[in-house]
């Protein structure tokens, strides 16, 4: 029983550590997904304020088959992706969106680390389709 208790009171203490550090990176400068991470139709919503940079960062092939309106082609698998990330303005949001996600969190990782603030579209494209909204073909 003893063994027991000492065994909680020692994961309750790790735990309150974890999330006393988790509110002290919060603090530093991360963002917090659940916050910035949105599903198709509060994507939609955030895009429509008008204050920020729609960046699809798939390939220009991808890009060409089906995007969002208004969004530019930053290519993350591209040699020249940070000499096109340095053009955007660090004061201005960054919307940004892949197929279904992998790319569009790598780019964010990214710009967060630059001092960008980032909004990425849950699930991608994809996502987008998914809920029925539209998409612009070149």
């Amino acid at each position: 029983m003893r063994i027991s208790t000492l065994l909680l009171v020692a994961a309750l203490g790790l735990s309150c550590n974890n999330v006393a550090q988790g509110q002290k990176q919060g603090a530093s400068g991360t963002q917090d997904p659940a916050k910035t991470d949105l599903e198709a139709a509060e994507f939609k919503a955030r895009m429509a304020a008008g204050n920020g940079k729609l960046v699809d960062v798939r390939t220009p092939a991808e890009f060409t088959s089906g995007h969002i309106e208004g969004a530019v082609n930053i290519d993350w698998s591209a040699s020249d992706y940070e000499t096109s990330f340095a053009k955007l303005d660090p004061k201005e949001p960054v919307l940004v969106y892949c197929a279904m996600g992998g790319r569009s969190d790598q780019a964010k990782e990214y710009l967060v680390g630059k001092g960008f603030t980032v909004i990425q579209l849950v699930d991608g494209i994809s996502g987008w389709k998914k809920a029925g909204l539209p998409v612009v073909k070149n």
